[in-house]
């Protein structure tokens, strides 16, 4: 799924920039349903990657047939997610949508649905991005995130659901080479070894778009605690200050 490629003559560019993202509630919109609207664990990176947009003014979705801008900037991002907490704590709420989509008639006005939808709470997360401080966008957003800022307000999938940033470190990092690693970030399944799979949360999340801009999935294991797992990969981690991330 994944290989990171340092660029040896570029490495002292090369930096890892860490943030907080957090806010009160989210709503990742898993699209299986339209009467009942569930959510993903954790921020996709699909949905991410929008959000970084949204710090340094990329634009987003205009229409299905137009690939955003923010994709076309950010594809090549390589980033990390680690969820800041291991309490799963979702709510579900009721209410009406007038949604034309759900009428077959064309002669008919927008149905009264009565809609059920599925509420993060609380989501917080440690986020990694793999950055070069010689590309002009990525130093856009090494300087937006170190001022705690914004261009558009950013959201956890909704409006209403506000999201905040808060600088952590820009730091250089190194690939691993250990296989035998404690691993707080989300990972894929087929990276662990055998034994490792009982300290961890699955979850089949978008990780990218394929050449239709639709999703790819992937059967992802969040870690529930702080515990040693075996890869099958090692590089395809790295290291900085002493902790171990997946990067995608």
């Amino acid at each position: 799924m994944n290989t990171i490629i340092e660029d040896r003559a570029d490495k002292q560019s090369k930096k890892l920039l860490s943030f907080r993202l957090y806010g009160s509630f989210a709503h990742f919109n898993q699209p299986i349903s339209n009467r009942f609207r569930n959510t993903y664990s954790v921020i996709p990176k699909p949905q991410l990657l929008g959000l970084i947009g949204s710090i340094v003014g990329l634009e987003g979705y205009k229409n299905k047939d137009t690939i955003p801008v923010f994709y076309q900037k950010l594809s090549n991002l390589k980033v990390y997610i680690k969820p800041n907490t291991n309490q799963d704590r979702k709510f579900a709420v009721t209410y009406n949508s007038m949604n034309s989509f759900l009428s077959n008639r064309v002669d008919a006005g927008p149905p009264n649905v009565i809609m059920n939808e599925q509420i993060l709470m609380e989501p917080d997360y440690e986020i990694g991005l793999l950055l070069n401080e010689n590309n002009d966008i990525h130093k856009k957003i090494i300087e937006y995130v170190q001022d705690n800022r914004t261009t558009f307000p950013i959201y956890f999938g909704k409006n209403e659901f506000f999201a905040n940033i808060q600088y952590i470190s820009l730091e250089d990092y190194e690939i691993n080479f250990v296989d035998n690693l404690v691993c707080n970030s989300i990972l894929p399944f087929d990276e662990l070894g055998k034994g490792s799979a009982s300290n961890v949360k699955l979850e089949l999340l978008p990780i990218d778009f394929n050449e239709h801009f639709k999703y790819i999935y992937h059967l992802m294991a969040i870690p529930q605690k702080d515990c040693g797992i075996n890869i099958k990969n090692p590089s395809n981690f790295i290291t900085s200050n002493g902790s171990i991330y997946y990067v995608f």
